[in-house]
């Protein structure tokens, strides 16, 4: 889980840490101040005089003037001496300083020694000393558990939504009273449902959300995509998410946030979002997908939203989702799909693509799948298939069904696809399909291709399959036939 450092103080929050009330600070910045305002201990202050020669020789006797945008308060202090400003709340305000930066003093080291244990309560002045380039925090400390750290910085243009949630969680801890800040991404969410976020947007920094997204009801769902939350803070208003906004934030999430914020929307609100998807974003999402999230999320739509996803990825991608589907689901999604969407679907799959997904389907599904497939996309699966892999598939078909395939086939088609048969799958084939069915099939095929086609059969299965034939159709094929198989049939 990745962890996200909160923004740098203003000065309001400095000022109230400083008075004592520790709000959503930072842990290690409680810990720190919290040192500093205890009691000193027996050697606590042995380092003392070595701090506040650090501090004079860190700037002239006569401090410079400040800047015209120094705070009030800072530009009384110049005309003061230094040793006047050394009161415990300086050395706090150092010491916070030291903290949110992770900087070291310009001259001397500041530490704190102990001849004894070191209390629970001084825990961040401890690891301080130990650490003086970058404060560290004790294991076990609360801080361990923080809210995750936004990548980049927090003044570049990318990081701005994420500096702008960050306002807007700590102003809602504030608000609802939780001053601990160790929340983690579950608690993060958990702190965007709260009604308090519409109090927090109404003023400050966090109301520049509003411009994004439109509306405060839709700002808590834009923030759990913002900060990477693995679950969806209030499901049912994210489809109030501007599309723009979908198609930029859902596309960069990392695989298992992704996967997360898809499976915890509502069955109403995943079909709405996705058609709200480019081919492009569309086709980022289900490639960032693990393939048991992607087959969760195609298995709960129903059929239309379905087949508008799956007919507007590009053909790479489904060829690289479908087949890497889990059974079972895969067998849901090819059976929920209308039939022009199967179609156009296996289709585009390439041969090896196409006998991974039809042969994961049990045969028990697999004769819906056929059903009432367009003709031509019928004819463009059957002859891509390889040969073997065909026959495995034409064998697994309903009788019914497979005789519905094969006479809706063209006459070439029909040809190529008995004729790429194994002698054992084509007697199987013809074998299973019933009596009309077998004569239609044979007799929509050039007299040569069907004597051909039985001359390729064991002349004992091929008379079986022959004496099937009504009359006038086996009439019609006797020329065609070898004189070994006409032997055997019925004068």
């Amino acid at each position: 889980m990745r962890t996200r450092h909160s923004p740098g103080l203003t000065r309001r929050t400095a000022e109230r840490l400083l008075d004592g009330a520790a709000g959503s600070s930072p842990g290690h910045l409680i810990q720190v101040l919290s040192a500093a305002a205890a009691s000193a201990r027996d050697g606590e202050l042995a380092g003392e005089q070595a701090a506040v020669a650090a501090f004079e020789a860190s700037l002239p006797f006569e401090a410079k003037p400040l800047s015209h945008a120094a705070t009030p308060r800072k530009r009384k202090m110049p005309n003061l001496p230094l040793m006047n400003l050394l009161s415990v709340k300086a050395v706090a305000w150092s010491l916070a300083g030291l903290v949110a930066v992770g900087g070291a003093a310009t001259a001397g080291t500041v530490a704190f020694t102990s001849s004894g244990p070191t209390p629970a309560g001084n825990a961040g002045a401890a690891s301080l000393a130990g650490n003086p380039g970058g404060a560290a925090v004790a294991a076990g400390s609360p801080v361990s558990a923080s809210r995750p750290a936004s990548s980049g910085s927090s003044g570049s243009a990318s990081s701005a939504p994420v500096q702008l949630c960050d306002d807007l969680t700590s102003g809602v801890e504030s608000a609802v009273g939780d001053a601990t800040g160790a929340i983690g991404q579950t608690g993060l969410s958990s702190v965007l449902a709260n009604p308090a976020v519409s109090q927090v947007l109404a003023s400050g920094p966090a109301s520049a959300l509003l411009t994004t997204v439109g509306s405060a009801t839709a700002v808590p769902d834009y923030c759990g995509l913002v900060l990477a939350l693995p679950t969806v803070p209030v499901p049912g208003a994210f489809t109030q998410l501007p599309a723009s906004v979908l198609n930029q934030t859902l596309s960069t999430l990392p695989s298992a946030d992704l996967a997360g914020v898809l499976t915890s929307l509502p069955a109403g609100v995943l079909p709405q979002t996705l058609g709200e998807l480019s081919p492009a974003a569309l086709s980022s999402v289900f490639t960032a997908l693990p393939s048991g999230a992607a087959g969760n999320v195609l298995s709960g739509l129903p059929a239309s939203s379905l087949g508008s996803v799956l007919t507007a990825l590009p053909a790479s991608t489904v060829t690289g989702l479908l087949p890497g589907l889990p059974s079972a689901d895969l067998t849901q999604v090819l059976t929920t799909l209308p039939n022009t969407a199967t179609g156009s679907v296996l289709s585009e799959l390439p041969a090896a693509g196409l006998t991974r997904v039809l042969t994961a389907v049990p045969s028990s599904a697999l004769g819906n799948v056929f059903t009432g497939l367009p003709t031509s996309d019928l004819s463009e699966i059957l002859t891509t298939l390889p040969s073997a892999d065909l026959g495995t598939v034409l064998t697994a078909l309903p009788a019914a069904t497979l005789g519905s395939v094969l006479t809706q086939l063209p006459a070439g088609n029909l040809s190529s696809v008995l004729t790429a048969l194994p002698a054992v799958d084509l007697g199987s084939v013809l074998g299973t399909l019933p009596t009309g069915n077998l004569s239609t099939v044979l007799t929509t095929l050039p007299s040569s291709t069907a004597g051909s086609l039985m001359g390729s059969l064991p002349s004992g299965t091929a008379s079986q399959i022959l004496t099937r034939l009504p009359a006038s159709a086996l009439n019609g094929l006797r020329s065609a036939l070898p004189s070994s198989i006409l032997a055997l049939l019925p004068l």
